[in-house]
């Protein structure tokens, strides 16, 4: 005979998709003792965890419904604060919606209300998630946890923006990271670099492998390797890069590679709010390679003016690029 404690202990075990088939037939044959009735929570408390998209298999659904109209359920005085009818009909419930469709509970369907969002919205951040993986987030960036990670058979989270990733090892429950783009990076342990934007999304292998999944294709990574993936073309390549370039921002520096002084310029102006124009329009079609701190306005300035050899000044709250005068 199962106590109390050991029903409900289950019964959460269920809720979590970690029973087996075996362990569903004991709640299901439980759910006829009146006995047990205080072992189960009320429905608000499994409410949560309920998929209005669950559907069960017809033998799922006959063999709940049997168990449900063979359980008797007395009248309760009302002085019997412990039990109200809500409790034993959720039970019901959640196992008619949940019995067949246990192992389909994957933390894609958990609401966002269940889950820990970390977010870097002003400046770069260091987060430890429960396993140990170190986290670092860039600015405007968010990570999404469920509050199952570390409890199911695999450790997933949500990125949008730029993160690095310090995974701690664990053979036995993979790390996936899934983007915006739909690209999922699935490892063990290692070290690598993700940028997840809607239209597209890229790792960048620093340490260890990683396998890369987008649309049907699958890559795996070795230590200098970036994947990339289009959501818009659907399609992923792989190529070896240099894996200091797309760390850079870890170190408080933004990268360029032949970049249009347009486009430096504006990422300079996003990550400082500020507002930056080029007076000159061949000035603008410059490129420019290189690092710029993302930490200290004037020299980032400074560095670019030495650079592309042009003088930036401060006019009416807005700084402005031209070329040098010859004398």
């Amino acid at each position: 005979m199962m106590t109390n404690q050991e029903v409900t202990a289950l019964y959460i075990k269920f809720i979590h998709g970690q029973c087996t088939q075996a362990e569903i037939d004991i709640l299901l044959s439980v759910l006829k003792e009146e006995q047990y009735r205080d072992a189960f929570p009320e429905y608000d408390q499994i409410a949560p965890f309920i998929s209005k998209k669950d559907v069960l298999t017809a033998d799922a659904s006959d063999r709940i419904f049997a168990a449900i109209v063979e359980t008797e359920i007395p009248a309760q005085p009302v002085a019997d604060s412990r039990f109200r009818p809500g409790r034993w009909w959720a039970v019901a419930a959640s196992l008619l919606m949940l019995s067949g469709i246990y192992y389909l509970f994957t933390i894609q369907q958990i609401p966002k209300s269940i889950k820990t969002v970390y977010r870097a919205a002003d400046e770069k951040k260091i987060y430890q998630l429960p396993d140990g993986t170190a986290v670092t987030l860039d600015k405007g960036s968010e990570l999404e946890v469920s509050n199952h990670f570390g409890i199911d058979s695999i450790r997933e989270v949500w990125i949008k923006g730029d993160g690095y990733f310090n995974v701690a090892h664990n053979k036995k429950k993979p790390f996936i990271v899934h983007t915006l783009a739909g690209m999922n990076v699935k490892v063990l342990g290692t070290e690598f670099n993700v940028s997840a934007w809607k239209d597209k999304a890229y790792v960048v292998l620093n340490k260890g492998s990683v396998e890369v999944n987008a649309a049907d294709q699958q890559l795996r990574l070795q230590p200098g390797e970036r994947a990339l993936f289009s959501s818009l073309e659907q399609r992923m390549e792989k190529k070896s890069v240099d894996t200091v370039f797309y760390n850079a921002w870890k170190n408080n520096l933004l990268a360029f590679d032949n970049d249009l002084l347009k486009d430096v310029v504006g990422k300079i102006g996003r990550q400082y709010s500020c507002s930056i124009e080029i007076a000159d329009t061949n000035l603008s079609r410059m490129t420019f390679t290189g690092y710029i701190p993302r930490n200290d306005l004037n020299l980032a300035l400074n560095t670019l003016s030495k650079s592309l050899n042009c003088t930036v000044e401060l006019i009416d709250g807005k700084y402005i690029i031209e070329p040098n005068q010859l004398n």
